[in-house]
């Protein structure tokens, strides 16, 4: 709050007792200095010019964390500098910036997750500091342990509406400098491209302008609430629509069954996301129960049917999670959907319950929304802290797996413990050295030594580290019917060269049905040598010859824009045919024309084998002077 009488100078932080907030131009003040100086720090941590600190003093490891905490912290400064005690602020900036440096060294440092999970954390962490920040906020102005929810819901939908239009001010401002710069380059002045480009410069600006887009947010709260009523309208009436679509999903699925959402590997993303769409939206739509306006009877009938359907959505995605994770274990990316399946579950029962509770209309969703707030910030803290670290559980699970017997030794992810799980990783190998199984203790050795061959890596559903060498013997061979595949065909290994143009069956052994390839043998180019052709499922047909021991892919042969009919192949209606088009020599480049393509396709061959004489003119059998591929 403002003093009376005569405004102290910009710059000057009145005497304002500590119990109080601080004045408009006292937090303008704040802000634009934790900016400045902030950015400043940052710049000097990430910059790579000399000025970086020597990693004898602080590794690069914890300059980064720190410049992520500083960022965080700036953030929460920001935020409360109006609004908050200043006792309280300085308080809660100390334990949060403590907090946070311990949640980003777990992260960053210790548990190594900072490849294909790095995107989860971030957003974690960024969720955990606004849901946090708008929970101490709030209390914190109404003198209170938990503040009504009626202030929760104005802070915090303000809160997120000014986060949105201070980026955006932000990157606008940025992209001002940028053409301004490029302006100028147009008459050969590079200076403000160069200024622009200098960390020391591109900080301290980007803080000070995010600063000053906060401050104008506060000093304007009609524009915060104009621009939250928009929002709230909005996702208010998209509810009908996704509850008529979700009802719709889930009669079909009482018709259809189970198996075709699980057979789309992607059922447990998909339900998860349409649990957060029913949170926003009922949230939209009940805003503050009918204390402040009236709701539509539809809004509230689709609020009801919302939550049922919340409740419904997260016990199946809890179903696919749970039958995943029984059937492959326990992943950093699994570990992940699980806390979101937790977090879904609560909020279905709780928002079901509220639909039968007795008392106004949804009554139970201002203390629910409250505790699960609460819930979220403690499930968060436990991700991101070893308290439930996805590497930890994930490696826990993984090699329970192994010791057990589940996942054989040579079908087991290394990697993922070497590389991806940082000291829980490396842990847990030193331990299975020690283990009495052999083979286990020596892939563990090598896996430490960095001596495995193949190093998989797990992206989500896609288990390479159960994928199995498919047994190609076990091919139905249409053509001849009841032939057996050459030895050497079957020996082959073909995930090292070609493997974006070799089938699946070929490469590794899919989960649901391994063998539903099919090949044939012809002779393709008259060298009485028969090549095999592979057809998948879904109609494409691949072509092998054994070329100087080696079975490779036939490239131009197959037109790749024709689907084959899968019948006739089934049914052995395969036969040879001349081509439509001769191939033409060009020098050492031999030219294809294929049928529906409108240009040729060109093949270089660097070898391109010696002109023969027609077959009705050569005078040996093809067996004995086979041509050269």
């Amino acid at each position: 709050m403002a003093l009376q009488g005569n405004a102290p100078p910009l710059g000057v932080i009145e005497m304002i007792p500590v119990s109080h907030p601080l004045s408009e131009r006292a937090a303008l003040f704040v802000r634009l200095w934790v900016g400045l100086i902030i950015g400043l720090i940052v710049a000097f941590l990430v910059d790579d010019k000399g000025l970086k600190i020597s990693e004898s003093v602080l590794s690069a490891d914890w300059q980064d964390v720190l410049a992520q905490c500083l960022v965080l912290v700036a953030f929460i400064i920001c935020a409360g500098a109006s609004v908050m005690r200043r006792v309280s602020l300085a308080i809660w900036t100390a334990l949060s910036a403590a907090l946070l440096l311990l949640i980003l060294w777990h992260i960053r440092i210790y548990s190594g997750d900072r490849n294909s999970s790095e995107l989860q954390f971030i957003l974690i962490v960024l969720a955990l500091v606004f849901i946090a920040n708008e929970l101490v906020s709030s209390a914190d102005q109404a003198r209170k342990p938990f503040a009504p929810y009626e202030l929760y819901f104005d802070e915090a939908w303000k809160r997120g509406a000014q986060l949105i239009l201070a980026i955006g001010f932000t990157l606008l401002f940025w992209g001002i400098l940028w053409m301004g710069a490029a302006l100028l380059g147009f008459i050969g002045f590079n200076w403000l491209e160069e200024l622009l480009k200098n960390v020391f410069f591109a900080f301290p600006v980007t803080g000070l302008a995010f600063a000053s887009a906060v401050h104008l947010g506060d000093i304007q709260p009609k524009l915060l609430v104009n621009v939250r009523g928009l929002a709230l309208g909005v996702l208010a009436w998209l509810l009908p629509v996704i509850t008529l679509i979700g009802t719709i999903f889930g009669i079909s699925l009482a018709f259809s069954g189970l198996q075709p959402l699980w057979d789309t590997k992607a059922a447990t993303v998909t339900l998860l996301g349409a649990c957060i769409g029913f949170v926003l939206l009922i949230n939209a739509a009940f805003q503050q129960d009918e204390t402040d306006h009236k709701v539509h009877v539809v809004l509230k009938w689709s609020v009801k049917l919302a939550a049922l359907l919340l409740l419904v959505f997260a016990m199946l995605a809890a179903w696919s999670l749970g039958l995943r994770i029984n059937q492959y274990g326990l992943t950093i990316d699994r570990t992940f959907a699980g806390m979101v399946v937790v977090i879904a579950l609560a909020y279905g029962i709780g928002y079901s319950t509220a639909v039968f509770w007795r008392g106004p209309w949804m009554e139970l969703l201002k203390p629910l929304n409250i505790g699960l707030a609460v819930f979220k910030c403690i499930v968060f803290i436990a991700i991101l802290t070893p308290l439930a670290a996805p590497a930890r559980l994930s490696v826990d699970n993984q090699v329970k797996r192994l010791t057990s017997g589940v996942t054989k030794p040579d079908t087991f992810d290394w990697g993922f413990l070497r590389y991806d799980t940082g000291t829980y990783g490396t842990k847990a190998i030193d331990q299975l050295i020690q283990s009495p199984n052999a083979t286990i203790a020596k892939m563990a050795a090598h896996a430490k030594a960095e001596k495995m061959d193949v190093r998989h890596a797990l992206f989500g559903d896609n288990d390479l580290s159960q994928a199995q060498r498919p047994d190609l013997s076990k091919l139905e061979v249409v053509l001849p019917k009841g032939a057996a595949l050459p030895a050497s065909f079957v020996a082959e290994n073909f995930n090292k060269e070609v493997e974006d143009f070799v089938p699946d069956c070929l490469v590794r052994k899919p989960k649901d049905d391994p063998w539903t390839c099919k090949a044939a043998m012809l002779d393709l180019d008259g060298d009485a040598q028969p090549e095999v052709l592979i057809m998948t499922p879904s109609g494409d047909v691949t072509a092998f010859k054994q070329w100087r021991n080696k079975w490779v892919l036939i490239r131009g042969n197959v037109d790749p824009s024709q689907k084959l009919a899968t019948e006739s192949f089934k049914k052995a209606d395969i036969r040879v045919v001349n081509p439509l088009f001769k191939d033409v020599m060009i020098g050492e480049t031999r030219v294809q024309f294929l049928a529906k393509h409108r240009s040729p396709d060109i093949i270089l061959d660097a070898n391109p084998p010696p002109p023969t004489a027609p077959k009705a003119q050569s005078k040996k059998p093809a067996a004995q002077a086979p041509s050269k591929p």
